[in-house]
Order: C-alpha cells, then structure tokens, then sequence
C-alpha cells in the first residue's frame, strides 16, 4: 500500500509542527507549507499573502502527486484586520479551489480554527473571532459541495493549550503554572490540553475510520464550554 499524502499549511510551528509530527509517525508523506523551514524535501516555500507565487510553489510540487489530507494550522499575529482575513480565511479558500483537482477519492481536509467562533476571548481582536467562525461556515459549505466526490471537511476548535511554544511559561514559570492550574481546576476533565490533543484527532478525521464524518466542528477543550457561570465559581471557590 503506497504511502497517504499529507500536507500542512503552517505546519512548522506551534500546534501545525505537532500535528505534521503525528501524521509523520503515522507514516504519511508530510509536505509543510511555511515561509521558514529546513527540510528541504518535504518543503514547500510559501508566503500566503503571495497567491501567485504559492500556487505556483504548490503547482511544482504537486504536478505529479495527489493529496490524501490537507491541514490548515496557519496563523496570524499582527494587528492588521484585512491581513488577519488573507491568512486566516481568505489564503484556506484559494488553496482549496487551486488544489480541489489534486484531492485523491476519500481525502480529508481539517481546519484548525479555535473557540473563538463559540465564545469571546478577551486576548483576541474582533477579526480573529469573526474570521474563525467564517472558517466554521466554510467547513460545512465545503463539505456538502466536495460530499459526492468522498471528500470531507472538518473543523477543529481549541480551547487555549499547551504547545511547543508556551510549553516552558505553564511548566516552568510562576506566573503559567498558577494560569495552569487554575484551567486545570476548571475544566471538567481536570487537565490542561496539549497540541498533541489536537495531533491525535487530526489523525483521526484523516484515518478511513471516520469516512462518514463531514462538515462537522470539534470542541477541544475538556468539557470546559459545558460549565455554566454558577458551576465556575462554585468551582473556584472550593
């Protein structure tokens, strides 16, 4: 059995690096798309405010290939709110429609979005919540509109985690290991989640096992989102 394709938008930091780790263990071909990176062979250049360009680096890379999963793990840091839309939404959309006739029968394409889309975080600007519940209609759009082709399209919504780059602010610093354990004792799994969380059900939205599963939206976040306001403060007040 030939080896599945997999390709990463952002998929060389933060939680998309985890995710590319995973699929890699799993024994798919990894491809990251990223503007910095040193694996060269499985390296595609790509900078998602240059359309040109990036369809033509994906152009080259996938004239002989097809795609078994697609991932987007990108993100934007900057106060921007029309950049915040080109990467976050607007770069998805394009890579979708230039690739749709690369997809291999049964392919899988999982957006990596955030809670945000359910619910305000106040460390985050207004075009990051209304781009991340853009991504949760897209999802279902796509979904029904790829659904005869066998290809699915799910949505991935995480809570705030740890990752490669906070992992040292929860574990180690005084001031992370107190955020730590209060989301700890919040969260009725009473556990922080890590990026590997996210890894694992992205192998499984990209695994045949869940061939019936589209257009839907996975909350990460330990159960936290079921709490209700009453439940919280009694909570921390124990």
């Amino acid at each position: 059995m030939s080896k599945k394709v997999s390709l990463v938008i952002g998929g060389s930091k933060g939680i998309g690096s985890v995710i590319s780790k995973c699929l890699k263990s799993r024994g798919d071909d990894v491809y990251i798309l990223s503007r910095n990176n040193n694996n060269k062979n499985y390296f595609i250049k790509g900078d998602l405010f240059d359309e040109k360009n990036l369809k033509i680096s994906l152009g080259k890379r996938f004239k002989n290939k097809k795609i078994d999963n697609l991932v987007f793990s990108q993100r934007y840091r900057g106060d921007s709110w029309l950049d915040e839309f080109k990467v976050s939404l607007f770069s998805v959309e394009s890579i979708i429609k230039f690739l749709k006739n690369k997809f291999n029968k049964n392919a899988s394409v999982v957006i990596i979005s955030s809670v945000a889309n359910k619910t305000i975080l106040h460390d985050q600007p207004s075009q990051y919540h209304i781009t991340r519940g853009a991504l949760e209609h897209l999802v279902r759009y796509y979904a029904v509109l790829f659904g005869k082709s066998k290809i699915r399209f799910n949505c991935i919504m995480p809570t705030k985690i740890i990752k490669p780059e906070n992992k040292n602010f929860f574990n180690k610093s005084s001031k992370g290991i107190k955020i730590k354990k209060l989301i700890k004792k919040i969260t009725p799994l009473n556990q922080m989640g890590t990026a590997k969380d996210i890894g694992y059900l992205v192998e499984f939205l990209t695994n045949f096992k869940s061939q019936f599963i589209t257009g839907q939206s996975f909350v990460v976040d330990g159960g936290a989102s079921l709490l209700s306001q009453e439940s919280i403060i009694n909570i921390i007040k124990k």
